[in-house]
């Protein structure tokens, strides 16, 4: 039988796999209307996402460790609301939907719970520094993958302008400047947000009494990289005041290490901030 919990998530899903669908007509069709409806459609599949986390939260009545379809589903819907917030203050972003949307629903069907099943542990502090430590990381993640997916439409859309193609995906596209503008500043929040989530991590883990385990934690070593991947962007921006392809390829191989911190890490090593796989053959 199929639970709430599995209905909610499958909706979620079509909604998404339904904008995606809606996205990409949109920019070959260069319809407005069309992709009108596609960001409805994410916006709306994200609210079974935010019924389900609620639920799960009300279920365990304190923090706990994410699992791995948790931490999806938040990531995904972080990522739904910087680009649709985006959307809003920027009206000319909306042609970045045929790539933002279609990556989103990925990440969720990646998420989706495994037949595994292990006991999930409460973190020894439970506080308000805990949740901001959590969300703060999560903004970070989504600020700056929104980053790294302006930075594929930016090279597509220079790469089409160096050939002379200056009809078709080229118009339906954002200019270079608006694109280039927004990478800046979605970096600026990631970078912001990453800072406060490690100096939190930090704080937490002298509050828990952790020791050794957690400087050497791999996922906690490789956060550290992307934060110095993070550190360059910044200062390649505000200081060397460097724009353009090579900005665009520095924060796409950020975010390839954003990716393996986030998943990469828990494929190949064992880490205290593991995903944990509850309840095998449930719903998520």
């Amino acid at each position: 039988m199929w639970g709430t919990e599995s209905i909610l998530t499958l909706v979620g899903i079509a909604l998404y796999a339904a904008a995606s669908t809606l996205a990409v007509a949109a920019l070959l069709r260069a319809s407005r209307r069309v992709e009108n409806s596609s960001l409805l459609l994410a916006a709306a599949g994200a609210i079974p996402f935010l019924i389900v986390l609620l639920f799960h939260g009300m279920k365990a009545g304190h923090m706990r460790p994410l699992t791995r379809f948790e931490a999806f589903s938040v990531y995904s819907v972080f990522l739904t609301a910087a680009y649709l917030f985006s959307c809003v203050k920027r009206n000319r972003l909306r042609g970045l939907a045929a790539i933002v949307v279609p990556y989103i629903t990925f990440v969720l069907i990646l998420g989706l719970p495994v037949e595994r099943s292990e006991v999930v542990l409460a973190p020894k502090v439970q506080n308000i520094w805990l949740r901001i430590h959590i969300v703060s990381a999560f903004i970070g993640y989504a600020s700056f993958s929104l980053a790294g997916l302006l930075a594929v439409a930016y090279l597509i859309q220079d790469r089409n302008l160096k050939r002379r193609r200056f009809g078709g995906l080229t118009t339906r596209l954002p200019a270079l400047e608006t694109m280039d503008r927004l990478m800046s500043i979605q970096v600026g929040v990631a970078f912001l947000m990453l800072t406060v989530s490690i100096v939190l991590g930090v704080l937490l883990v002298r509050l828990t009494g952790g020791g050794g385990e957690w400087v050497t934690d791999p996922k906690v070593v490789a956060t550290v990289l992307t934060w110095c991947v993070f550190a360059i962007l910044v200062h390649m921006r505000a200081w060397a005041n460097r724009h353009g392809r090579r900005v665009a390829f520095v924060i796409i191989m950020g975010v390839l290490c954003l990716l393996f911190t986030f998943v990469g890490v828990q494929v190949i090593s064992d880490s205290v901030h593991d995903y944990l796989m509850v309840g095998a053959g449930k719903a998520p």
